[in-house]
């Protein structure tokens, strides 16, 4: 959680929050973080994405579904499949960017045979190979990086 004026500072967190395999996620909040943040959503291979508007944190729950609409996120930074919009993949290295700086960590994962839930696993199936690069190229011919206020 991010605050909603610059400088934008970190508020509360970071939360370490288990999805469920419908997407939904729950994360108990300190009472004392009742006002206007962003939620920004950080993955070990994904573009960082910041919620689309700052949720206010007042009541006993707050709900914010990224899957409706790219402007659930703030610049519109989501990618449209299968009728849901989903974060960018392919920030291996976490700079911000999907770039060659991305291809490189994957590619030696790749010629090491690595398998597992690693940052180099760009398309989620536990075996890190060539079919982990192609997210990477997608993502980078169109310039994916992350956006922020």
């Amino acid at each position: 959680m991010h605050n909603s004026t610059s400088p934008y500072a970190l508020a509360g967190g970071p939360y370490t929050v288990n999805v469920n395999t419908d997407g939904t996620a729950s994360v108990t909040i300190p009472a004392v973080l009742n006002s206007s943040y962003y939620v920004v959503v950080k993955h070990r291979n994904s573009i960082e994405t910041w919620s689309g508007i700052p949720l206010l944190f007042s009541g006993s729950s707050v709900s914010h579904n990224f899957t409706t609409a790219a402007s659930q996120a703030y610049g519109s930074n989501m990618k449209l499949i299968s009728g849901k919009y989903v974060i960018y993949a392919g920030d291996v290295n976490q700079d911000g960017i999907v770039d060659s700086g991305d291809m490189i960590p994957v590619d030696n994962a790749a010629t090491g045979f690595l398998t597992g839930y690693i940052s180099q696993d760009v398309n989620g199936d536990g075996l890190i190979d060539s079919s982990d690069m192609i997210p990477l190229d997608n993502n980078g011919a169109i310039f994916v990086a992350k956006i922020i206020p």
